[in-house]
C-alpha cells in the first residue's frame, strides 16, 4: 500500500452542482500522495452520484454515505477513514490552489511543526465568473514558525478570524487520536472549537504567507440566519474552547473572548426572536441572560496593545457595557439598509456598522 501523505476530508450535503469544482481542485493537487475522502451527510439531492464518477476514475477519492447528522460528524467520519501522516478540510462549495497541500506539508516537514495554517481568498460567484471581494494575509512574506501559544493568542483575540475555521489548516494526525479531539457534533461553528483543541496541544504552528483556499460566496444563497440553538451553541463552544485553554494553555488570557463570544450568542438569541417573531422564548431568555452574566462576571476587556479589527473591539466593549441588546437591535435595524444587506449578504462584515465601515475601508 502506498503511503499517504495528506488525507482531504470533505463534508458533503446537498451540492451537487458545487462538489464538481470542489473536487476537480484536489485531484489536480501538486502534492499526488493524497487521498480524499468524502463523507456524504445523507444528501436528497444527486450529490453522491456525482462523486461516484471521480471514485471510479480516481483511486484517491473515497466516497462514505452515512445518514443525516451534521458536518461535525462526517468530519469525525473522514478522519477516523484516514490514512495520511496529515489531515486537511475543505467545504464542498469551495476550492483551494493547485499547491496549497505541497505548500502547506513543506512547511510542516520544514519547521517541525504540528499545524500549519494558511489564509483565504473570498470570492463572489455569479454564474460562474469569480470576482475577489477580499483576501486575507498574515504579517509574514516567508513561512514563519510560531509558537500554538501566539497562534492561539490570535484566535482567542479575533485577530485573524480565519483562524476558526479548520478548513485553512493542515493537521498532523496524531494530534486527533493521541489527544482524543474530535469536532463538536450537531453544533453551530463547531470547528472553532476544533481549531482552538489542536492548537492548545500542539507545540508550534507553520505559517504560510499565502492564501491557498478560496472561500466561495454564492450568490443569494448567504444570509444572516439566526436561532436560539445557535445562541446557546455559541455559548457550549466557549465553555469548550476555554477547557482547553485553561488545560493547556493558563497563560493565556480569555477575558476578550469570553465577552465576544456573550455578545454573537445574545446576537443570535435577540436576532432570532426578533427577525423571526418569536414570543414563547422566556424561559430560554432566561436561562441565557443568567449564563451571560456567570461567564462575565468579574472580567474585563484587555485591548491595549491588542492587534484587533474594530468591530470585535466595539462588541468587547459593549458586551463588558452589558449593552449587547441595544447593540444587537441596532445592527438588526441596520441590515434593512440595502448597503448594509448587501455587505452582509457577501460575509465580509457581518454584523456591519458605520465605525466597523470606516475602520476597515479608510
Amino acid at each position: 500500500m502506498n503511503k499517504i501523505d495528506v488525507s482531504i476530508v470533505v463534508p458533503l450535503y446537498n451540492k451537487e452542482n458545487e462538489i464538481r469544482r470542489c473536487l476537480n481542485s484536489l485531484i489536480e493537487q501538486s502534492v499526488s500522495n493524497i487521498e480524499i475522502i468524502v463523507v456524504d451527510d445523507g444528501s436528497k439531492d444527486g450529490s453522491a452520484d456525482v462523486v461516484r464518477e471521480y471514485t471510479d476514475n480516481d483511486p484517491r477519492v473515497h466516497l462514505i454515505v452515512q445518514k443525516n447528522q451534521g458536518p461535525g460528524a462526517a468530519r469525525n467520519t473522514g478522519v477516523k477513514a484516514s490514512r495520511g501522516k496529515y489531515i486537511g478540510f475543505v467545504d464542498c462549495d469551495d476550492f483551494v490552489d493547485k499547491n496549497m497541500y505541497k505548500h502547506m506539508m513543506n512547511a510542516l516537514e520544514e519547521t517541525g511543526a504540528e499545524i500549519a495554517v494558511c489564509q483565504e481568498k473570498n470570492l463572489y460567484n455569479q454564474n460562474g465568473t469569480y470576482q475577489m471581494i477580499n483576501e486575507t494575509k498574515f504579517p509574514f512574506d516567508r513561512i514563519k514558525k510560531v509558537e500554538s501559544s501566539e497562534v492561539l493568542n490570535w484566535l482567542l483575540n479575533y485577530r485573524f478570524l480565519s483562524l476558526n475555521s479548520a478548513c485553512f489548516k493542515l493537521i498532523r494526525r496524531e494530534l486527533f487520536f493521541e489527544n482524543d479531539i474530535w469536532f463538536p457534533e450537531e453544533r453551530f461553528v463547531e470547528d472553532i472549537v476544533l481549531s482552538a483543541a489542536v492548537l492548545s496541544v500542539a507545540n508550534n504552528v507553520a505559517v504560510v504567507p499565502e492564501s491557498l483556499y478560496m472561500y466561495v460566496h454564492e450568490m443569494g444563497t448567504r444570509s444572516t440566519s439566526f436561532s436560539i440553538k445557535k445562541a446557546y451553541d455559541i455559548l457550549q463552544n466557549m465553555k469548550d474552547i476555554s477547557s482547553y485553554v485553561k488545560k493547556y494553555k493558563p497563560l493565556l488570557q480569555l477575558d476578550n473572548f469570553v465577552l465576544g463570544m456573550c455578545f454573537s450568542s445574545m446576537r443570535q438569541f435577540y436576532g432570532a426572536i426578533w427577525e423571526n417573531k418569536i414570543d414563547d422564548c422566556q424561559n430560554d431568555k432566561k436561562q441565557l441572560i443568567s449564563e451571560w452574566k456567570k461567564m462575565k462576571k468579574g472580567i474585563s476587556p484587555s485591548l491595549k496593545n491588542v492587534d484587533m479589527p474594530a468591530f470585535h473591539r466595539i462588541k468587547i466593549i459593549m458586551s463588558w457595557l452589558n449593552m449587547e441588546k441595544i447593540a444587537c437591535r441596532a445592527l438588526g435595524l441596520m441590515t434593512h439598509i440595502p448597503f448594509f444587506k448587501y455587505m452582509s449578504s457577501l460575509y465580509l462584515f457581518l454584523p456591519l456598522n458605520p465605525i466597523t465601515i470606516y475602520f476597515h475601508f479608510s
